[in-house]
């Protein structure tokens, strides 16, 4: 069966399903099903002309022997002359931060960072949610599609579970401060580099200090990892509180937990995310 063949509800629902499996990337002008098989990484570099010719060749055969080709890739001094367009990541000066006295402030500062890709290729910036002023902040991961396209955390299928999660311990969105280690959203979400991560902390601290929340609860390893300061997994570091200085000298009582959307591939462990949760109610009775 072609594509023709199908209905345009059908062909919806094939969509549909392919957005929910992460296929939220095009890589080519128009669909391949039908067309001889060629390498993903033919898609990702610019070849040279011998390349080029290599892979129309390489098309040529498979629709003879039907066998896929390679097609040859690019020169090294090609593939550094790519890697020089972007600019280098320009780490923020502890005066800088210092400077910023306000949490408008630090949204208009990282409205106008240079320096970082990501900012390129996101469609806004995801800042916060929920009540500037509440006793606790909640620091997630990284935006997702949802989130990329209406500007603010945890809006997707993972937010609605946390608004679930919360409502079972008596708090909701007004009660709390949200926001995620990452302000834009990876290309296709794919894991941020650690240059990524050591530039954009340093405003992820200074978020906490301006916040001044009593209590921090972290979701997820790789915003534990970051604000910890530590490679432990967050099997290993969930469910323990901790006394955190992020800078500012004042330490904040801090709870690692699982993030909403490893709990919607791995129901099984919404146990030990109902338990840190309980424990957090504990602390604010």
């Amino acid at each position: 069966m072609s594509a023709n063949d199908l209905t345009r509800d059908e062909l919806i629902a094939c969509l549909d399903w392919q957005v929910a499996c992460g296929a939220d990337e095009a890589i080519g002008n128009q669909a391949t099903h039908d067309q001889p098989f060629v390498p993903l990484k033919s898609f990702l570099s610019t070849p040279s002309a011998a390349g080029q010719a290599n892979l129309v060749g390489a098309r040529q055969d498979s629709v003879r022997h039907a066998a896929p080709q390679v097609a040859t890739p690019s020169s090294p001094s090609q593939t550094a002359a790519q890697q020089q367009i972007s600019p280098p990541l320009i780490e923020p000066a502890g005066d800088e931060l210092a400077a910023i006295t306000s949490l408008d402030a630090l949204r208009v500062a990282l409205e106008r960072l240079e320096g970082c890709a990501l900012k390129n290729t996101a469609g806004n910036l995801v800042f916060c949610d929920g009540n500037p002023g509440a006793r606790v902040m909640i620091v997630g991961e990284a935006p997702g599609r949802d989130e990329d396209r209406v500007g603010l955390p945890f809006v997707g299928a993972a937010g609605q579970l946390l608004d679930r999660m919360l409502a079972s311990i008596g708090l909701d969105r007004s009660a709390v401060y949200i926001t995620n280690l990452l302000p834009w959203r990876p290309p296709g979400n794919r894991t941020p580099t650690a240059e990524e991560t050591r530039l954009l902390l340093p405003y992820l601290r200074r978020h906490i200090q301006l916040a001044k929340p009593e209590y921090l609860l972290i979701l997820g390893g790789s915003s534990a990892k970051a604000l910890l300061g530590t490679k432990d997994g967050i099997l290993k570091l969930r469910g323990v509180w901790r006394d955190v200085d992020f800078g500012d000298g004042a330490t904040r009582p801090t709870l690692c937990s699982l993030h909403p959307a490893y709990l919607l591939r791995s129901p099984a462990q919404k146990r030990l995310s109902f338990d840190d949760l309980l424990s957090l109610r504990a602390r604010l009775a």
